[in-house]
């Protein structure tokens, strides 16, 4: 009688030769991985905070730069009134002065500007852009009504004046011929999170002297 053998050598389970992996084997692949893709990471993350900085920046420059545009060559001198934050209102009530006002503040205070009072607002607002972020913007205004201006009067010299020498009361009852502007605008580096309530907000100042030059 012949036998006959199915195997010469006696059998191995599947994952016990030697081109298998271990579990540790695994893991310490995985760590050293980890180690090399850590920097990469980093780096990536610290990109991507940066362009959100320079965009957030470039943002809150661009609306400072709108507003106080505006505030300069479109706003009547009359309408932009002493405090902080400024009041806007037209003591001649012209209607297309209330609808320039109407018109051009929430596109540059934003928000909360409304007062209880119609045709009054406040120089105060919140702004949110496309992204999420936040910006606070606020006007201070000053009547600089105590100034001293010097005038080349022909055949006179030159002569110092007073703004009550030059020009009779305005609505707020002060002999005003020029305002100090100065506006703020506030934000976050972090979306949603309102400046006001963070520690690390950045801010930006814009002065500005405004002359009255529309009657």
């Amino acid at each position: 009688m012949t036998t006959v053998r199915l195997h010469d050598r006696p059998f191995r389970a599947f994952g016990d030769g030697k081109a298998g992996f271990t579990f540790v084997e695994i893991m310490i692949a995985v760590l050293i991985l980890a180690a090399l893709l850590a920097p990469v990471y980093q780096f990536m993350n610290s990109a991507v905070r940066e362009t959100e900085r320079f965009y957030v920046e470039a943002v809150a420059i661009s609306q400072a730069k709108f507003a106080m545009d505006t505030l300069m060559f479109q706003i009547p001198w009359r309408a932009i009134r002493a405090g902080n934050p400024a009041r806007f209102e037209d003591p001649k009530t012209v209607p297309v002065v209330r609808t320039l006002l109407e018109s051009a503040l929430p596109r540059m205070f934003g928000s909360g500007i409304d007062t209880p009072t119609p045709g009054v607002w406040r120089g105060d607002g919140m702004l949110t852009d496309a992204k999420g972020f936040i910006y606070r913007i606020r006007l201070a205004c000053l009547d600089l009504d105590d100034v001293e201006l010097a005038v080349d009067v022909p055949g006179k010299g030159l002569r110092s004046f007073l703004p009550k020498d030059l020009t009779p009361k305005d609505a707020d009852g002060n002999h005003t011929v020029m305002k100090k502007l100065v506006l703020e605008i506030r934000w976050s580096l972090l979306k949603g999170v309102d400046p006001l309530r963070d520690p690390h907000a950045k801010a930006l100042h814009l002065v500005g002297i405004k002359s009255h030059l529309d009657g």
